[in-house]
């Protein structure tokens, strides 16, 4: 019933905001064209017509053909991926990724003065496309990538500005200057004393201060000027103390278990906790799933197993052809992921770890909002690696004593 009161509540909450479509912050280009279609099938209402836009996602429409063209007459062994584990960097919350039409135009005009010509004109012509590209595997795929981050952003900007009022509301929740503060060890006693602060480091603790307010759900002109006159006042530790707590809480709560979410089905006995999971209808995606997700949630020597058998209220894997793979809600059983991906690519082997995590009541931890003064848009990972945070993440010593915390205490 607690599982039940929740979900109905963010259900109601998403009905009144228009929350948008849950969104990985690295998506690959084909889940974001799924994306695309799928709006654009149900008529969904699409804003993002700006030039530059239009014009980033043709361009990586043609590469991504003339990949698929080139990778048709390959081997597996040698086909053209832009994309593995080993390439996965994560977006660092001190250094988010930000896109909006004007970065998307200027990033192109770069990409397109940087790439080799012969590479360049396949890229923007329209005729026939070349079954061969016209220089090593390893030059292609280096300029071939710029091109394809491009794309996404461009793919992400029309997929998400339909609900620009949400993430607008959602820089409320933007913890960098917590993350400043706490990184840095400034606190009460650091801000104790202006004169004391080092001239470099008082525009960043201003900052810093100005988001920390804003946690409070505080405007930002008000943040700015609570800031300002604490400066002028020196009385920076008691505005500190007034507004810390609200950051501390929404940072917490990326990485914390709701208790809502807590499952009752989990056997945690001494260095092993046993998870039920409902026999898949196809044989092969049993080993799918045990080879991941008892390959991932390891922690020195604790181990998670999942125990196959038929269970009324289990967790259970569902196909569905161009879906965003995800669970039905934190604590959930229906996983759903997307029967056009292949089992054996990386992005599905991470995706299956990363949402039974979900299963087990694990948050996402990253962030994007919309920032009015940059007019763009913003996101990053709190901890690239986090296998909640990011997909160059894994399981780690946080992410045991969270479940240990939830099933085992």
């Amino acid at each position: 019933m607690k599982k039940l009161t929740f979900f109905l509540f963010m259900f109601i909450c998403e009905g009144l905001f228009g929350a948008p479509l849950h969104l990985d912050l690295e998506m690959s280009s084909d889940e974001y064209r799924l994306i695309l279609n799928k709006m654009e099938k149900t008529n969904h209402r699409l804003l993002a017509d700006d030039p530059a836009i239009t014009r980033a996602l043709k361009l990586g429409e043609r590469l991504s053909k003339w990949i698929a063209l080139v990778n048709s007459l390959r081997t597996p062994e040698g086909a053209i991926r832009l994309t593995s584990a080993s390439t996965r960097r994560g977006i660092p919350i001190d250094k988010p990724n930000m896109y909006s039409p004007s970065i998307i135009r200027k990033d192109t005009e770069l990409i397109l003065s940087e790439i080799p010509g012969a590479m360049k004109d396949v890229i923007t012509s329209t005729g026939e496309l070349p079954s061969e590209i016209p220089m090593d595997d390893a030059t292609f795929i280096t300029h071939a990538r710029k091109i394809d981050k491009n794309y996404q952003s461009a793919a992400r900007y029309k997929s998400v500005d339909t609900y620009r009022s949400y993430y607008v509301r959602a820089a409320s929740k933007d913890v960098r200057g917590h993350y400043y503060l706490k990184t840095n060890n400034i606190g009460e006693n650091e801000l104790r004393d202006v004169n004391l602060i080092p001239e470099g480091k008082r525009s960043p603790i201003k900052e810093a201060l100005i988001l920390v307010c804003l946690n409070s759900l505080e405007d930002l002109p008000r943040c700015k000027t609570h800031v300002r006159d604490a400066f002028s006042k020196n009385s920076l530790a008691p505005l500190y103390n007034k507004y810390i707590g609200a950051s501390i809480k929404i940072w917490e709560n990326f990485f914390k278990i709701p208790k809502e979410a807590y499952r009752e089905d989990i056997l945690w006995s001494g260095a092993k906790a046993t998870v039920p999971f409902n026999i898949p209808e196809i044989s092969k995606f049993g080993p799918y799933l045990r080879d991941n997700i008892e390959d991932e949630f390891r922690w020195k020597g604790w181990r998670l197993e999942l125990n196959f058998g038929t269970y009324p209220s289990g967790p259970y894997l569902k196909f569905e052809p161009g879906v965003v793979p995800h669970v039905n809600e934190l604590g959930g059983n229906e996983i759903v992921m997307d029967s056009n991906q292949p089992i054996e690519e990386y992005e599905s082997q991470w995706t299956i770890r990363h949402e039974f995590g979900h299963v087990l009541g694990l948050p996402d931890c990253y962030h994007e909002f919309y920032d009015i003064a940059a007019k763009a848009y913003v996101n990053y990972q709190l901890d690239i690696t986090d296998l909640m945070c990011s997909r160059a993440g894994n399981m780690n010593k946080r992410i045991y004593n969270e479940l240990k915390k939830a099933y085992a205490e």
